[in-house]
């Protein structure tokens, strides 16, 4: 029965796929029609595990952060930035590039979404990179790389989803987040310098900005700035779990926007609220129905069985390590990052016990490396929403996607190899935490 069982589990889900059925609806019915067709489990259970796979204090901050992350962006809180950077940068050759990169590790500090944060920031920012005469192609892979960081520094929605499925620290994943997207950023930045000489792309200013100019701006853009610090600080003083952190991000922004920068009027919430509660059903959705589907491998012992397969192999700790990371990019060029977490969970738990991983190490690659499947095609969903507002053909992308992207798998390679750098910032911050 395991064996007639897990056919129709992987085969229909992969038919259903092909067939371009939305990826939630796949792993419902193929987990329906599994248990129905070949299995004596009782059809209810497909409700409760739904149910129980997002009935978690944790996963309630992904909607918040959601809501936070709108606030800014509709609260024009990244002009503001845009401020902060051109009085310090904006005598840089490339500054305006230099802005995306940073504007976007900020405003993953609010967001948790790099798919958010590819809209918001892109929208802002490829048509300024365009009509300042960067090649359009560079724009907007500049900006789909910058918005990865929104699912790397915290808070991260796929952080959330790892540490609440998989019983590991939601802290100890958002500290660990920390120091990669900080190297992403910089080698992002690092990438544009190089383009910005080659090929002369404009300042944003003749001189360096006076004194008074840098403390006017920074008076007015350093309350966004506040977001990340008292989220971090507040969850590594212990004040308050990560779901408490998002609601304090909420409460905090809107004092920004409603009573400091007073873009937005306290009527334009509701609207806000209802379209948040909307967009954020989606993923919900998607979370219980990947929920179902990886309760069913678990169940059947899937993990038990690619575990001994891969024991038999090798236990080498780099080996295995590699096959996960090649497994998480496979897939993420495929699928989403959110269901391929929780259906890949119980695997990659098991590998990791195995090769003798930490949870926190083993967490952090598997969400960066995910995250990497934001960029590559066919899926690529920040490549794709950066090419939809530039107007560029996803091929065309492809060459300046190279660089960066490349640049990027190696950092995550670096930190994958050498878990003492990726648990520097967790054991130094939460050593109770990371044991």
């Amino acid at each position: 029965m395991q064996t007639s069982f897990l056919i129709w589990l992987f085969v229909s889900f992969v038919i259903l796929v092909i067939m371009g059925i939305p990826l939630a609806y796949s792993l419902f019915l193929s987990s329906a029609l599994a248990m129905i067709v070949a299995s004596d489990l009782p059809s209810v259970l497909i409700m409760q595990q739904m149910q129980k796979g997002i009935d978690s204090f944790p996963i309630l901050a992904i909607p918040i952060f959601f809501v936070a992350g709108d606030l800014m962006n509709r609260g024009r809180v990244s002009e503001y930035l845009i401020r902060v950077c051109l009085v310090f940068v904006g005598w840089i050759r490339g500054a305006l590039a230099y802005f995306t990169v940073i504007v976007a590790m900020i405003f993953a500090g609010t967001t948790g979404s790099s798919a958010a944060e590819s809209a918001a920031i892109g929208s802002i920012f490829i048509p300024n990179l365009v009509k300042k005469g960067y090649d359009k192609a560079f724009a907007v892979v500049l900006v789909a790389c910058a918005s990865v960081i929104g699912i790397i520094i915290p808070p991260s929605t796929f952080m959330i989803i790892y540490g609440s499925f998989g019983n590991v620290s939601v802290v100890a994943l958002f500290i660990a987040g920390i120091l990669p997207g900080t190297l992403i950023g910089l080698s992002l930045i690092a990438i544009s310098a190089y383009y910005a000489k080659k090929y002369d792309y404009p300042k944003e200013m003749e001189h360096i900005a006076k004194p008074r100019e840098m403390f006017e701006a920074v008076k007015k853009g350093i309350w966004p700035l506040g977001v990340p610090v008292l989220l971090i600080g507040g969850m590594v003083a212990g004040i308050f779990t990560p779901t408490e952190a998002s609601i304090v991000t909420v409460v905090y922004t809107l004092i920004i926007i409603l009573f400091i920068y007073k873009t937005l009027k306290p009527r334009d919430l509701i609207d806000i609220v209802k379209e948040n509660a909307l967009a954020s059903a989606i993923p919900l959705f998607c979370l219980s129905c990947a929920g179902i589907y990886g309760y069913l491998l678990a169940y059947y012992k899937v993990p038990d069985m690619v575990g001994d397969a891969v024991a038999a192999f090798t236990t080498n700790p780099n080996v295995i390590m590699t096959f996960i990371i090649i497994s998480f990019l496979v897939i993420g060029t495929f699928m989403d990052g959110t269901p391929a977490i929780i259906v890949m969970l119980p695997i990659t738990q098991k590998l990791g016990q195995i090769a003798g991983f930490h949870p926190v190490h083993l967490g952090l690659i598997v969400c960066l490396t995910i995250a990497l499947g934001l960029l590559t095609p066919p899926y690529g969903l920040c490549t794709l929403i950066s090419c939809a507002i530039g107007k560029v053909k996803l091929t065309d992308a492809i060459k300046p996607l190279i660089p960066m992207f490349g640049t990027m798998l190696a950092l995550v390679l670096i930190l994958a190899y050498f878990p003492d750098v990726a648990l520097f910032l967790p054991r130094l911050l939460v050593p109770n935490m990371v044991p």
